[in-house]
C-alpha cells in the first residue's frame, strides 16, 4: 500500500510542478562527454505551452555550468499564430517583478509591455557553446528554464509560474590525459 501511495504522490507532483509545459526535447552535437575546446550545438523545442489562467509564454532562460563559455544564439523560436511582436535575444533584463532574466530570448510584445506570446507553439531554438580552456573538472551542466508572463509581472492571475528547469545536459569536462616525454639525466 504504502508503494502504491508513493508512486501516486510522485506522479501527482511531477503533474503539478509542469502544468502548463509538455512534449520537451533536446539535442546535443556532438554528444558528449565533452573536452576543453570542444563546440556543441543545442536544439531545444517546446512542444506545448498551455496558457491557465490567460498566463503567456514570455521566456526562454538558458542556464549554463562555469565550464562552458561562447554562448552564442542560432535559431530564434517562433510566434506560431501568436500576438504582436517578436522574440529577441537578451544577456541580461530584470522584470517587473523582480526578476533577473538571461542569458535567452524573451518575448517582446508590441500591444503591452511585459506580456507574453499568446502562442502555445511549439517553441524550437538553438545555440551554440564551447568548453572553456581549464585543467579542472569544470561543470557542464545545461537547463532550461520556460517562464510565463505571471512570474514576471505582466498578468497576476498566476498559473505555471514555478515550472521547474528542463534538464538538458550534466557532465563535466574530460581532461586528456597528461603525458611527458622522459627526462634524461647527464
Amino acid at each position: 500500500m504504502k508503494k502504491v501511495l508513493f508512486i501516486l504522490f510522485l506522479l501527482i507532483g511531477l503533474t503539478a510542478s509542469s502544468q502548463c509545459i509538455s512534449n520537451q526535447s533536446f539535442t546535443l552535437t556532438p554528444v558528449g562527454p565533452y573536452q576543453p575546446g570542444d563546440v556543441v550545438v543545442v536544439d531545444y523545442t517546446l512542444g506545448n505551452f498551455s496558457q491557465l489562467n490567460a498566463n503567456w509564454i514570455i521566456a526562454f532562460q538558458i542556464n549554463l555550468g562555469p565550464g562552458w563559455t561562447n554562448l552564442v544564439p542560432l535559431l530564434t523560436p517562433g510566434n506560431p499564430n501568436g500576438s504582436w511582436g517578436n522574440w529577441i535575444w537578451d544577456l541580461q533584463n530584470t522584470f517587473p517583478s523582480g526578476l533577473n532574466f538571461g542569458p535567452g530570448w524573451r518575448f517582446d510584445n508590441t500591444l503591452s509591455l511585459n506580456w507574453g506570446t499568446s502562442s502555445s507553439g511549439p517553441f524550437t531554438m538553438r545555440f551554440r557553446v564551447t568548453v572553456g580552456q581549464t585543467c579542472t573538472p569544470d561543470n557542464l551542466s545545461i537547463s532550461m528554464n520556460v517562464f510565463g508572463d505571471c512570474l514576471t509581472g505582466g498578468w497576476s492571475n498566476g498559473a505555471c509560474c514555478s515550472d521547474p528547469a528542463y534538464n538538458i545536459y550534466n557532465g563535466v569536462v574530460q581532461l586528456p590525459p597528461i603525458t611527458t616525454s622522459n627526462i634524461n639525466h647527464f
